[in-house]
């Protein structure tokens, strides 16, 4: 069994001394998740196990519980280096088409020029540059021609050298250019990648403030999947005691469904009523409804744009002009080059402009699911039932922080020496 990357961190954020409740409160994983993930990883990295007077189970790590796991697992090292690896690889993929940009400008401007001088000093020397022969003499370096053509290749270099302060300049930044490009081209990701972590864990830590109960309108603009006969725009009366939606959060966090005496459903978690922790962390804010966050077109700066489609641009005219001056060149690879060139040229510019649009419908359907939850905040304010309902549920919430005086039983000493310990701190008190 491999360890949860989540559990793990919660583990760290909560001090090595945790409760599976914590654990679920802080990452939002199912109960039952936590508690086998919780053993297995101090099974296996020498962690020890805690028994209160009440039942409940807390487990404890060494603070270098990651490095006990790597050197036992061989199975996780070879993980650790791969993901090392493959990020290593994805970067150089994602650089790769900055430099590929690059490549294509400077070799068709260079080759336009190239062509430009080879026909000005043709008509010079009044030499037929008709047919391509301009373009074919390029091409023959071992001939008589390059001798020719000696002084225009020096001209050549001496006009190139004046590129040599721009190349300076794109190099002195080219982290941030090379990944402009790839970020313009295909963007940076789904920004809601852990909307599923985030949902459940505010779920989570909203029953853990309101000390382990909860109705289901306070649940509501955190979910999603409501039932196709449920209307979450308004209380009505075929809404009336369809709480469907409250099946996976009881699922989840082991919750206990408590019918009032007028009928009404409220939640009862014990599970997430007993905790180490003195106050929810910065880490466990709990927003009123789950926003998803907006797509964004690129992470790259407005210049970084401007830049990269400016190039995307003049790497496509570019690409036009040269097939142009190549057009009576009667040559399968210039033929093949150009075809690829083009494809290349016109896939920077049609990818990004799809993308733009599509980001677009993206970014309406989530101001959509955005507003449909946040509207329920608004109806949870309203009508007497729902205050009828947080009354009730007050007489089953609690909360009970555990101290070191409720533990009869830890792994961590034989159980001889936990008995005299218990003995000593009954004859003091």
């Amino acid at each position: 069994m491999n360890a949860n990357p989540q559990l793990m961190t919660a583990v760290e954020q909560l001090g090595y001394r945790v409760t599976s409740g914590d654990v679920a409160t802080q990452t939002g994983i199912h109960l039952e998740q936590a508690r086998s993930g919780l053993l297995a990883l101090a099974n296996r990295t020498g962690g020890h196990l805690q028994v209160t007077d009440s039942g409940e189970v807390i487990y404890v790590f060494a603070p270098n519980f990651r490095q006990i796991l790597l050197r036992k697992s061989v199975k996780l090292q070879i993980k650790a280096w791969l993901d090392r690896l493959l990020t290593v690889g994805f970067y150089l993929v994602k650089i790769s088409f900055g430099i590929l940009l690059i490549t294509s400008i400077s070799a068709v401007y260079l080759t336009i020029l190239a062509i430009t001088l080879a026909a000005l000093f043709s008509n010079d020397s009044g030499a037929d540059c008709g047919e391509g022969n301009c373009v074919l003499a390029i091409f023959d370096w071992g001939g008589s021609s390059s001798r020719n053509y000696s002084d225009p290749n020096s001209s050549i270099d001496r006009d190139t050298s004046s590129l040599a302060p721009i190349r300076a300049k794109t190099q002195r930044k080219p982290l941030n250019f090379l990944e402009a490009v790839f970020s313009v081209l295909f963007g940076d990701g789904n920004p809601n990648a852990d909307l599923e972590q985030r949902r459940w864990r505010y779920i989570a830590n909203l029953i853990h403030r309101q000390q382990g109960v909860a109705i289901g309108e306070q649940i509501l603009p955190y979910l999603d999947n409501v039932g196709a006969g449920f209307d979450r725009r308004a209380f009505l009366p075929e809404n009336a005691g369809n709480e469907d939606y409250m099946l996976p959060v009881l699922t989840k966090f082991n919750g206990i469904p408590e019918v009032s005496p007028t009928g009404q459903l409220v939640y009862h978690f014990p599970d997430l009523q007993t905790t180490l922790k003195d106050e929810p962390g910065l880490n466990n804010r709990v927003p009123q409804s789950l926003r998803e966050r907006k797509w964004k077109f690129t992470k790259a700066t407005r210049e970084q744009t401007g830049w990269t489609i400016g190039l995307f641009a003049l790497n496509l005219v570019g690409i036009i002009i040269l097939g142009l001056m190549l057009r009576g060149i009667s040559s399968s690879f210039i033929s093949l080059a150009m075809t690829i060139l083009a494809v290349y040229g016109i896939g920077l510019v049609v990818i990004p402009s799809f993308r733009y649009l599509w980001v677009k419908h993206l970014d309406r359907q989530v101001r959509k699911r955005n507003n449909l939850r946040h509207q329920q905040v608004n109806l949870l304010q309203q009508g007497e039932q729902i205050q009828e309902k947080l009354d009730y549920a007050k007489q089953f919430a609690k909360q009970h922080k555990i101290t070191d005086r409720d533990i009869i039983y830890t792994t961590e000493d034989d159980v001889l020496t936990q008995e005299f310990r218990r003995l000593d701190s009954r004859i003091d008190n």
